[in-house]
């Protein structure tokens, strides 16, 4: 009879004590994204309520740019589930700290995935995240600064230089770029890499081929933007964040961003009349995007993997309510095509068909550099913008660096 009570008093606490697994994401609370979080939270846990989960929201830049992951992972207080952008990936991939979510991706999943998708969260065959949007870049502008200045958009590199210096003299930014280095950084200014015909290194990181004329020529392009005063050197926030930009108030003529921003822009500043068009290229044509996408990672770490990759099964694979729904009310594209099939009503509106049907069949996806070589580009980034390095001594040096940390790959 002891046995028997002592048995039943184990099981009354156990449930009563259920181990809550922690969801990190970033923003504010009021943001449509954590809108959504919270209410899939708290389904989750109405329906779960044996292994609840709770969402921690950190400031953006924090969170984005900062210490906040990796403090957390050193601390040994990392959470069970958080997100991670393109940039990052590889470096909780390759560590051990993102699990092997390979049961996640059944025959259907895979299928309905599109391929790039799918590879951009795979390393040796093994898929460790989660993808769950695309968000592709595009040039905004002004159609009345625009019209009143008598420009047409450009579409050339000259022509970008050429607007970007008329808009200077009516004491209007030209163009706003990120001016803070880091992964989002990099993100923004790899179509303009692209279209020059180049790249940091090849598809297997085993040789680099940052140091080339198509480089130096891109790294020039946003030396000269911020060196002639055509772009803000500084900004309160990530240019990622469009309320931060003087886009949105009607004192920038273009912006560098992506499909994120159309909402915000109808919402907030109803009267501004902004339109979207391909990213300039160096000749004016074959334009080049790149898009971006936050994924869900499951810690390897975690005391309850299991539940991790189910509630992000449940998040992002089981059926498309929720997928259609986060799409649909953040803005964003679905790497499923069941997906944005379902969501046509909205991806018909628009500024959204602009980037379905003129951004997203030319972009291509974010690389997933380890954060060494992040860095590396980051800093030619910064040396060409701000310390007056010609983008043809910027992509030497990276050259030499990105070389050797392929090296270090190698003999590892």
């Amino acid at each position: 009879m002891k046995k028997v009570f002592t048995l039943a008093l184990l099981l009354v606490f156990s449930l009563g004590t259920a181990q809550t697994l922690d969801f990190w994401a970033f923003g504010s609370d009021t943001e449509p994204e954590n809108i959504i979080f919270q209410s899939w939270v708290d389904a989750w846990n109405e329906q779960h309520p044996e292994t609840p989960v709770e969402l921690t929201l950190y400031p953006t830049s924090e969170y984005v740019a900062g210490p906040v992951l990796t403090t957390a992972f050193a601390s040994g207080t990392a959470p069970d589930i958080f997100l991670i952008s393109p940039g990052k990936f590889l470096q909780y991939a390759e560590s051990g700290a993102a699990a092997d979510l390979s049961d996640l991706f059944t025959p259907e999943l895979r299928e309905d995935l599109l391929p790039a998708a799918l590879e951009a969260v795979t390393v040796d065959g093994v898929p460790y995240a989660m993808p769950f949007e695309q968000e592709p870049v595009a040039l905004y502008y002004n159609e009345d600064l625009f019209e009143t200045a008598g420009l047409e958009v450009p579409t050339s590199w000259d022509e970008l230089l050429a607007v970007s210096a008329t808009f200077k003299e009516q004491g209007l930014t030209a163009v706003v770029v990120e001016p803070a280095p880091g992964p989002y950084q990099n993100f923004t200014w790899y179509p303009f890499l692209w279209a020059a015909g180049a790249d940091a290194a090849n598809a297997e990181l085993t040789e680099a081929t940052f140091d080339s004329p198509g480089t130096a020529q891109a790294l020039n392009l946003w030396r000269t933007l911020i060196q002639e005063g055509y772009a803000p050197r500084t900004t309160s926030n990530t240019t990622a964040d469009i309320a931060s930009t003087p886009f949105a108030t009607g004192q920038a003529a273009m912006w560098v961003g992506g499909v994120w921003a159309i909402r915000p822009l109808i919402a907030d500043y109803p009267d501004l009349n902004f339109g979207i068009a391909p990213l300039p290229t160096p000749t004016g044509e074959d334009p080049v995007s790149v898009y971006g996408g936050w994924t869900t990672v499951v810690n390897a770490g975690s005391e309850d993997v299991e539940t991790a990759k189910a509630f992000t099964n449940w998040m992002w694979a089981e059926g498309t309510e929720r997928p259609l729904q986060w799409a649909t009310e953040t803005g964003v594209f679905s790497p499923r095509k069941s997906v944005t099939e379902a969501g046509k009503p909205t991806f018909d509106k628009p500024y959204y068909r602009d980037f379905r049907d003129e951004i997203l069949p030319i972009a291509r996806a974010e690389p997933a550099y380890p954060a060494d070589m992040v860095k590396i580009i980051s800093d030619a980034l910064q040396a060409a913008m701000f310390r007056d390095t010609p983008g043809e001594a910027a992509a030497e040096t990276a050259q030499q660096q990105i070389e050797a940390f392929i090296q270090t790959r190698v003999t590892e």
